[in-house]
């Protein structure tokens, strides 16, 4: 009896795009083992095994590898392929993989989207689909098909749903697609991961949420603060929680305690405020203007990235004892860093966790004489570790004679810093005597790293980048 053994993880998807296309049979190959006396014989053996006969399983993980379209090529091969593609339980349509590149009107092209899709789902009426997505420019001539979609995903009892409705230029546009809550009605619903891009989002006042979702993200999303607020009480398993552009122009304000989850990014929304109670975030990743910020409930929280586009070092730092108290490791970024003289803060709020600080700071020429004053975040971190400070300046900072002397500080103790790194270094007075101040009170200190290397160049294409999708 002879065994096939295919081994399919890392597998690359050419490969088995070309393995496909080679026809309808593998062949193995047999090696008598060596006889004492006389030649090797080696022979091909009969094509008894069909590529059809493979477990469905197996069969299932290959199509997974291939694109949508892909995958619905190989029902050319033989008649016992014509329906194979269907064993995929996920489902990808992007118009531009299905239809090619818009050669047509818009209402043609939209057209020949729709009788893709509805090829497509005819071959899965009755089948569960694991995951469904959607990828194409909004236009109302879609609605009543996106409809029908959505009603797919909840027959096909689907896990994964994604309707990224984008426009490539989608700057003052307010038509969205409402989504259809309704159709969730008296039905149990499995989805677990929501990807929703260019959608309004109005739930009914009776919609119970999603009970078994685990992750939401929201791009271009249409939604008010309080639909958003109603929601999420009812995501009870959320984990992870991703916006993007969504301009809520209210605060993001959640009553009740969100207690599973553990990343949330927000980015380019325009909100006033950002208030939560969850108790096991690990990650918080913030960018946009400077908004209060309270997640003081949170007591795992390991990574915490705020990057704002222009504030006052100070009034930040302060607004983060309140809202951050208990984060292990900070990034601070201000590409347009406003930097005062002395200023004070209440010694009563310290990071008591805080092991590692990263600062970007992007110095302009009138901000050379305050670098100094940087070390003030320090002191409200009586044990951090590793401290990071990156600079960007272009040549305003050369050799820059502003500034104030480190003894104007006064004495601090660093006793856990272990560990300093600062880039961008180019030898002006408030670098240097930032340098010597923490040296002369850290010791415990290890290593040192000076750089004249600007790291901050790749937060400044960034925010560039932010600034550009927020207008």
């Amino acid at each position: 009896m002879s065994y096939l053994y295919v081994y399919m993880e890392g597998l690359e998807l050419h490969f088995i795009n070309f393995v496909l296309k080679m026809g309808k049979y593998l062949m193995c190959k047999r090696t008598t083992p060596k006889p004492t006396h006389g030649k090797e014989i080696s022979e091909k053996g009969k094509p008894n095994l069909q590529f059809e006969d493979l477990p469905a399983d197996l069969i299932c993980t290959i199509l997974s590898k291939l694109p949508q379209k892909e995958a619905i090529r190989t029902s050319v091969l033989s008649s016992k392929w014509r329906s194979m593609w269907t064993l995929r339980s996920k489902i990808s349509l992007d118009g531009g993989a299905v239809c090619g590149s818009r050669r047509r009107g818009q209402n043609k092209y939209c057209q020949r989207f729709i009788n893709n899709v509805e090829k497509v789902l005819q071959n899965y009426q009755g089948k569960m689909v694991e995951a469904f997505g959607i990828k194409f420019e909004f236009d109302s001539i879609l609605v009543d098909n996106l409809n029908k979609w959505v009603s797919f995903a909840v027959s096909a009892r689907t896990k994964h749903l994604s309707f990224d409705l984008a426009p490539i230029r989608f700057a003052r546009r307010d038509d969205r697609f409402i989504f259809p809550f309704e159709l969730f009605s008296g039905s149990i619903c499995r989805l677990q991961h929501l990807q929703f891009s260019f959608i309004s989002l109005q739930p009914p006042s009776w919609f119970g949420g999603f009970p078994n979702l685990r992750k939401l993200e929201l791009n271009l999303v249409h939604v008010t603060r309080k639909e958003l607020e109603n929601m999420l009480c009812n995501c009870c398993c959320l984990e992870w929680l991703s916006m993007v552009r969504c301009h809520l122009k209210d605060d993001l304000r959640v009553d009740r305690p969100m207690s599973h989850l553990a990343y949330l990014l927000i980015s380019c929304c325009v909100i006033t405020k950002i208030e939560l109670h969850a108790t096991k975030l690990s990650t918080f990743i913030y960018e946009g203007e400077f908004v209060p910020i309270v997640l003081n409930h949170t007591s795992k929280l390991v990574n915490a990235h705020i990057f704002i586009f222009d504030a006052i070092f100070h009034h930040v730092v302060a607004s983060l004892f309140h809202g951050l108290p208990n984060v292990h490791k900070l990034t601070l970024c201000i590409p347009d860093l406003q930097l005062e003289n002395l200023w004070s803060l209440d010694n009563s709020l310290q990071f008591s966790c805080l092991k590692h600080i990263q600062l970007f700071a992007h110095i302009l020429s009138h901000g050379s004489d305050k670098i100094l004053y940087l070390a003030y975040v320090m002191r409200a971190a009586p044990f951090v570790e590793k401290v990071e400070v990156h600079f960007a300046s272009g040549h305003s900072l050369w050799f820059a004679q502003e500034g104030p002397l480190r003894h104007e500080l006064g004495h601090d103790e660093y006793k856990y810093l272990k560990n300093l790194c600062v880039t961008g270094f180019k030898g002006a007075r408030g670098q240097l005597e930032f340098l010597l101040h923490v040296v002369e009170n850290a010791t415990a200190l290890d290593v040192i790293t000076v750089d004249t290397t600007e790291r901050m160049l790749e937060s400044d294409i960034k925010n560039e980048y932010l600034c550009s999708i927020a207008r």
